[in-house]
């Protein structure tokens, strides 16, 4: 049996996450224990990433799977899920997010080689 969270593409049918649509990516955690996301509130809101937390099973983790952690772009987009806390991991799809973004990605940058010649 394929687990619930494999087949999630994206989150934006959840409502409780709908305060956060295109304003902040997510890291749902549905765990009895997310000490260590807790500690990384500070790097993940660096990345513009709220933490939603779930510590008793609830619609989150009946819609995300238990347990889990799930990384969501702002756009609902599910980027990542595991059934633990993999910091290096989210971190690294949040990183991606961020560059991938139009307006503050690389390609918002410009070619600093442009005009140059």
């Amino acid at each position: 049996m394929v687990p619930l969270r494999a087949l999630i593409a994206d989150v934006r049918s959840i409502e409780a996450l709908w305060p956060f649509r295109q304003r902040r990516h997510v890291v749902v955690a549905c765990l009895d224990n997310p000490a260590e996301l807790e500690t990384a509130r500070a790097q993940l809101d660096e990345l513009g990433a709220e933490v939603v937390v779930e510590r008793a099973p609830g619609p989150l983790s009946e819609m995300l799977g238990r347990p889990s952690v799930t990384v969501a772009s702002r756009f609902g987009r599910v980027a990542w899920c595991g059934d633990r806390v993999d910091l290096q991991r989210i971190l690294l799809e949040l990183e991606t997010f961020e560059l991938a973004c139009p307006e503050c990605g690389p390609q918002a940058w410009g070619d600093p080689g442009f005009g140059r010649m």
